[in-house]
């Protein structure tokens, strides 16, 4: 693979299919697309899972018409992920409302370039159980990526997607996969792969903050390489923040890009 404008194009794709997905399993109609512009709405009152995806820069009038209007309208918010490498103006996004968030470094890696850490620190063996999230344990999972929004209305809209998901049946949602780190039975880390056509993309790696600093964020990370390195794509992609790019660096990630991220709430 180059490393180049072909890889940011996966990061921004698999983006792209994981928001119209993720939207797509609570709402029949969830995806709406224009030149440049892609709007998922889940139904719920949550920037996590209500997203906009931009590849162009194109008149504020456009994003206000297609996309702040249409969330306005239903007094919800939604992150938008503009992936274009020419920024948007500052001024006018203040202006529709945008609250600017900390950008994402985009990262790809060919697989068989990936190198997983399969051996646990050793404060950590015999007590951290890395494994796949079943259907009975999704409204847990839910529960755990609430935490990073405790006291927030996002909180609960998260709990809820999760438990609206343990309804679907699990064909229905075989592109995500959820995995979890567990310690003492309790439910602590968890992350997420998705499968695009062209690749897998790492979202959502969170830890309980009552667990942080012990090697369990890296421990599930490698452990979703492993997951990786036994499927069929040939492509891997993440989005991660600046100061944690180490992690996927280490594994064999490049870095092929920047993701300017703004927030919306009504």
């Amino acid at each position: 693979m180059k490393y180049s404008l072909s890889a940011k194009n996966l990061v921004n794709r698999n983006l792209e299919a994981h928001a119209s997905y993720c939207a797509g399993l609570m709402n029949v109609d969830a995806t709406k697309e224009i030149t440049g512009v892609l709007r998922t709405d889940s139904g719920l009152l949550s920037h996590s899972f209500n997203q906009a995806v931009t590849t162009a820069v194109m008149p504020s009038r456009i994003l206000q018409r297609f996309v702040v209007d249409y969330f306005r309208e239903r007094h919800s918010p939604f992150t938008l992920w503009h992936c274009a490498n020419r920024p948007l103006d500052a001024g006018e996004m203040s202006e529709l409302g945008f609250k600017r968030q900390p950008s994402m470094v985009a990262m790809a890696a060919e697989v068989v370039r990936l190198a997983a850490d399969e051996e646990l620190p050793e404060n950590l063996q015999g007590k951290l159980e890395l494994a796949p999230v079943t259907t009975e344990s999704l409204e847990e999972y839910g529960q755990l990526q609430a935490l990073a929004y405790s006291g927030e209305r996002e909180g609960p809209q998260i709990r809820k997607f999760y438990q609206a998901l343990a309804q679907v049946p699990e064909p229905k949602r075989s592109r995500l996969r959820y995995f979890a780190g567990r310690m003492d039975g309790k439910m602590v880390a968890g992350a997420s792969l998705y499968a695009s056509a062209d690749a897998l993309g790492f979202y959502d790696l969170f830890v309980d903050e009552q667990y942080r600093g012990q090697g369990i964020g890296r421990a599930l990370f490698h452990y979703l390489v492993e997951q990786l390195q036994s499927s069929h794509h040939k492509h891997a992609v993440a989005l991660t923040p600046a100061d944690r790019q180490e992690l996927l660096l280490e594994a064999g990630f490049f870095a092929v890009g920047e993701v300017a991220c703004y927030r919306f709430e009504p």
